[in-house]
């Protein structure tokens, strides 16, 4: 029963999360006025649903890194990749993905270790805590269904690269 800019006002009292105003109203002084009341963006219709996915992922993205998100030692931020250690989630642009105990802690340990090439005995023996005895197979087959999980497109992922002949790494992303 109310409308985009009162509703906006109630949302900035309570607390800083992302805002997107999506109004038929294309004036520029209809948009200043959106952004002016504390919306973070301002899409007009008619509108792209690729382009506005673009804006969310982007308003979700700067929340989180810019620590809107509750932080804390026990979360982990790598681009819209985020690790929280306290409740054991892994969310990818806000939204939680649902991995197991083990994948879970791989990607633990891949973000714990982001940027280094880790072998496949080295992600086997942090997360299975048993030394490793030709383990390749095993954390490669998780570390395919962690990518079918986390990421946009499995077969050219974005986070989690493979280096030939030696491992994998979480890629840093800025």
């Amino acid at each position: 029963g109310t409308d985009g800019l009162a509703a906006t006002l109630k949302l900035r009292e309570k607390g800083n999360v992302p805002i997107i105003l999506l109004s038929a109203k294309s004036e520029e002084s209809d948009k200043i006025t959106g952004l002016s009341f504390g919306a973070d963006d301002y899409v007009t219709k008619p509108f792209s649903p690729m382009e506005l996915m673009a804006r969310v992922k982007s308003a979700v993205r700067r929340y989180t890194s810019l620590g809107g998100a509750v932080s804390s030692d026990s979360v982990i931020v790598n681009g819209g990749l985020v690790l929280d250690a306290d409740a054991k989630t892994v969310s990818v642009d806000g939204e939680t993905k649902p991995l197991t105990a083990t994948e879970y802690g791989i990607v633990e340990y891949l973000m714990k270790n982001m940027g280094k090439v880790l072998s496949t005995s080295q992600i086997y023996e942090a997360v299975w805590n048993e030394p490793s005895m030709s383990s390749e197979k095993t954390v490669t087959v998780h570390i395919r269904r962690i990518r079918e999980k986390i990421e946009i497109d499995p077969k050219d992922p974005e986070y989690i690269k493979v280096v030939w002949g030696i491992g994998y790494k979480m890629e840093i992303i800025k």
